[in-house]
């Protein structure tokens, strides 16, 4: 059994004096094996952590067949989906000491816990679930931009199904173990998405948050592809964006979508895409410095979101489309347009 090295620890070290760990990554492997037989574990763990969201995938094809400890108290919620179907009629939770017995847990369901209440569950059957590990303070920054009052509580019944979640989890799934390909501004976009659907579905607050007409003036749009040209590795933040259009983070990513059909992320993806055809079909150049000319980390990078676009590999476009066997240089960085 491949067990983590969260699981290989000491499962007393979590009753230290030490100050307790957020609830994701190995930490979340902990608290989930501690009052379990020894050959339990957790026997895959993998996690892309940012401070304002953190997912974390888990594996235990033992389950958890004894009731967890409690996960220390913080001010975040655990959203869950489950990417098998649980065993109907055995999934127990206890939150506050209230005992809840679930039913049928498909494909795709969700479950909300907030880590101030005292939960704690059990499970015998195979597990394979997504945990997002979601701030207050990242909802908190979400109302505030929209103007909208804060979320009392997020809350739905265990095992709900959830199609939006469900298709943003099987986004980002097959990336997971390479948490180095998530740029800044994909997590801020990506996180912004998840966190603007738990609050819209689950939430409960004073009011809807209010939706924008109008998309960026031209001034904005020029300023906002400059940016995006000088980080074409994506590692901008969304909130450095917003600040220089003058706008609040949420307002930004609506107008940004109004005025070009898509997300400040996705627009970039698909310009370093243009980069690369041009590069392909008029230069000389390798894959490697093809890659690293537009932005991505690697040659492999390039060739998957290349091919997942296009739908052709690089090699394979470059045969069909290169103009001729004269190769000339062109610059390094090719101007965004703004769409007046």
């Amino acid at each position: 059994m491949n067990k983590t090295h969260a699981c290989e620890q000491s499962r007393n070290s979590a009753h230290s004096s030490e100050p307790h760990a957020s609830a994701y990554g190995a930490q979340m492997a902990k608290y989930f094996t501690m009052n379990q037989p020894p050959h339990v574990a957790i026997d895959s763990a993998v996690s892309v952590v940012r401070p304002q969201l953190a997912i974390t995938r888990l594996i235990a094809r033992s389950g958890i067949p004894e009731r967890t400890a409690s996960i220390p108290s913080e001010k975040a919620y655990v959203v869950s989906v489950h990417l098998n179907h649980a065993n109907s009629r055995e999934w127990e939770l206890w939150t506050d000491e209230k005992y809840t017995k679930t039913g049928a847990w498909p494909v795709g369901g969700v479950a909300m816990c907030d880590l101030e209440s005292n939960s704690s569950i059990r499970n015998p059957g195979p597990i394979d679930w997504i945990h997002y590990h979601v701030p207050r303070s990242t909802l908190d920054s979400l109302t505030d931009d929209a103007g909208v009052s804060t979320v009392k509580y997020l809350h739905c019944v265990y095992g709900t199904s959830d199609p939006v979640i469900y298709h943003l989890t099987q986004l980002i799934l097959p990336c997971l173990s390479r948490p180095e390909v998530f740029s800044q501004l994909f997590m801020d976009s990506f996180t912004m998405m998840i966190c603007s659907h738990l609050v819209g579905r689950y939430a409960q607050l004073g009011e809807a948050i209010p939706q924008t007409k109008g998309g960026l003036a031209p001034w904005q749009k020029r300023r906002v592809l400059e940016l995006l040209q000088e980080h074409l590795d994506g590692e901008v933040k969304l909130a450095r964006l917003a600040e220089e259009c003058r706008l609040s983070v949420s307002h930004f990513a609506r107008s940004f979508r109004r005025s070009f059909g898509t997300s400040a992320h996705r627009y970039l993806i698909l310009h370093r895409i243009d980069i690369a055809k041009a590069l392909l079909s008029e230069t000389n150049k390798s894959l490697v410095e093809i890659a690293a000319q537009t932005g991505f980390s690697d040659q492999a990078a390039l060739t998957r979101t290349f091919a997942t676009i296009v739908g052709a590999t690089p090699a394979k476009w470059r045969r069909e489309h290169s103009r001729s066997s004269i190769f000339f240089e062109i610059p390094d960085r090719q101007p965004l347009q703004p769409h007046e």
